[in-house]
This record gives structure tokens, sequence and C-alpha cells, in this order.
């Protein structure tokens, strides 16, 4: 096993700690996204269940706005994180100018701008619920862009286009007796 393989390896096994972390927070998020979306529109209604108390009068929707961004991200990170883990075995198989990882590296790409742009659609849209039901908006859940992520989707493209090109070079070299 060569230096390279052996890093590869070693990241193959963080990426899948990652993975595994997001695909939990994933999970949990989410739901918490649709319980925090849906308890102060229901509020009403859930209290005529028998048993059922909720006092939501200290919620505001600020608190759906955190959960939501935060589902968002962890979405994004499983998605780049196995992509990302199935480029690393490419790697390590000595096979890595594949065009499946340029169009790896595409989706990662375009996965970290739609999380960007939808964590930025939440906070007007969340405002204009908590406008149309009365509710507070709060303190927190302002309107941010990441730029630092918008500039690791443009990486992620020129890393795309280099794995096209080098997977294209491979095929004409395969060819070439």
């Amino acid at each position: 096993m060569t230096k390279k393989n052996k890093l590869a390896g070693f990241l193959s096994v963080i990426l899948r700690i990652i993975y595994i972390i997001s695909l939990v927070a994933m999970v949990v998020l989410g739901i918490l996204s649709v319980a925090t979306f849906f308890a102060a529109p229901l509020e009403g209604v859930l209290n005529r269940i028998h048993g059922v108390d909720l006092d939501l009068d200290d919620f505001v929707m600020s608190e759906f706005v955190d959960v939501a961004k935060s589902f968002i991200t962890a979405i994004m990170f499983v998605v780049v994180s196995r992509c990302l883990m199935v480029v690393l075995q490419t790697i390590s198989d000595g096979t890595p100018f594949e065009t499946d990882n340029a169009a790896r590296f595409s989706i990662i790409a375009k996965v970290v701008v739609y999380a960007e742009l939808a964590k930025f659609a939440v906070v007007p849209v969340s405002a204009l619920m908590a406008a149309l039901l009365g509710i507070d908006y709060g303190e927190g859940g302002e309107l941010s862009l990441n730029l630092t992520n918008f500039l690791g989707a443009g990486i992620a493209l020129v890393l795309a286009e280099s794995f096209r090109e080098g997977a294209r070079l491979r095929e004409e070299q395969e060819l070439t007796v």
C-alpha cells in the first residue's frame, strides 16, 4: 500500500465518521424542523387532544429558522461526504480519473450552492409565515450568505473539470498503442 493510498484510507475513515454523524443529525433536525414548523399553527388543534397541553407563547419563528438552516447544512454534509467517499475509493483503487468523479464534483458544487440559497430563502419565507400566522419572529434567524461555501463550490467545479480532462486524457492514452 502506497502513502497515497494510506492517506486516502485515513481520509475515507474520517469521511465515513462525518457521513454517519451528518446522517443522524439530518434525521433528528428533519424531525425537529417539521415539529417546530407545525407546532405553533397547530397549537390549538393539538391542545384539544386529551392529555396534550402545549403552551407555545414563548415560541418564536426564528427558532424554526435556526433548526431549518441546520437541517439544510446536514443534508449538504451527507451528500458531499458520500460523494467524497466514492472519489477516495477510486483513488485507492488507482483509477481516480473517471468521468463519474467529474460528475461527483459537479454534484458537490451544485449541492453546496443550492444549500446556501435554501438557507437564505428560509428567512424571508419564515418571516412571511410568522406575519401571516401572528407569530413573533424573534431575534435570531437572520439573512446571511456564507461566501466560503460559494468559494468551495467554485473549487469543486474546477476539480470537476480537472477530473473530466484527466479522464479524457486517460481514455486517449489507452487508445494509443
